[in-house]
C-alpha cells in the first residue's frame, strides 16, 4: 500500500491548529486511511519575539500585543469554542497562558525521533488550552513530557541545552521557502496544500485525490 505523506506546520498556542489537527484526523478515520497516512509535524512560531521564561493570560496577550479590543477577543474565543466542541476540544481560554514556544518545539522535535510526536503535540495543546498549565515553566513542561511516557531526565537535559534548535529553525525556514504565512498549514503528498482549519470536506477531498 502506497503511503500518503502529510506535513503539518503548526504552533502549540494556535487554536486553529488544534481544530485543524482534529479535522484531519476525522477525515483520515472516515476514509479508513489510518494505516496509509504518515504525518510529519513541523515547527512554526506565531510569536518568536515573546520573552522566554514569561507568561501572560492569552486574552491579555491579544489585547496588549495584538491590540484587539476586549469585545473582539471575547467574540473570537466564543466562536472558536463553539467550533471546537464537536471535535472533542475543550477550549478554556480564560485559563490559557501565552508563552514563548521555542523550547517546547525543541522537545517536540526530540519526540519525533522516538515516534511520539503526535502524542506530545496533543498533550501540550490540552495542557495549554484546557488545563491552563503555565508552559513557560520547565517543571510543568517536564510533567507533560513524563505523562506522555517520555524520559523526563532526557527531556530536562535537552531543555538545558541547545539540542534540536537547528531542527526547529530548519522547519521555520522551510515554511518561509514554501510561502507559509500562517498555521496550520498542511502539505499532502507534496501535491495539495491546505491553509487553516478548513471545512471537513476540504480535507476529505484532498485525501481522496491522493489515495490509491
Amino acid at each position: 500500500m502506497e503511503k500518503i505523506s502529510i506535513g503539518i506546520w503548526s504552533d502549540i498556542v494556535c487554536p486553529f491548529c488544534f481544530i485543524g489537527k482534529k479535522k484531519l484526523e476525522k477525515a483520515i478515520s472516515k476514509l479508513n486511511l489510518s494505516e496509509q497516512v504518515e504525518i510529519e509535524w513541523h515547527s512554526f512560531q506565531l510569536d518568536p519575539e515573546f520573552p522566554k521564561g514569561e507568561s501572560i493570560p492569552s486574552s491579555e496577550y491579544l489585547a496588549k500585543r495584538k491590540n484587539f479590543p476586549p469585545e473582539q477577543i471575547n467574540a473570537i474565543q466564543q466562536q472558536l469554542t463553539t467550533n471546537a466542541t464537536p471535535y472533542g476540544i475543550d477550549f478554556q481560554f480564560e485559563k490559557s497562558l501565552s508563552f514563548n514556544t521555542f523550547d517546547v518545539h525543541r522537545l517536540w522535535q526530540w519526540s519525533k525521533t522516538l515516534g511520539k510526536s503526535s502524542e506530545l503535540k496533543e498533550a501540550l495543546m490540552i495542557a495549554y488550552f484546557t488545563d491552563g498549565i503555565d508552559l513557560s515553566k520547565e517543571e510543568n513542561i517536564l510533567q507533560v513530557v513524563e505523562n506522555c511516557g517520555l524520559d523526563k531526565l532526557e527531556a530536562e537535559s535537552i531543555l538545558r541545552s541547545n539540542q534540536f534548535s537547528n531542527e526547529v529553525d530548519e522547519d521555520i525556514y522551510h515554511a518561509s521557502q514554501i510561502g507559509v504565512k500562517g498555521v496550520p498549514f498542511f502539505v499532502i503528498n507534496n501535491q495539495f496544500a491546505i491553509s487553516g482549519a478548513q471545512e471537513d470536506s476540504v480535507f476529505e477531498n484532498a485525501l481522496m485525490k491522493v489515495r490509491v
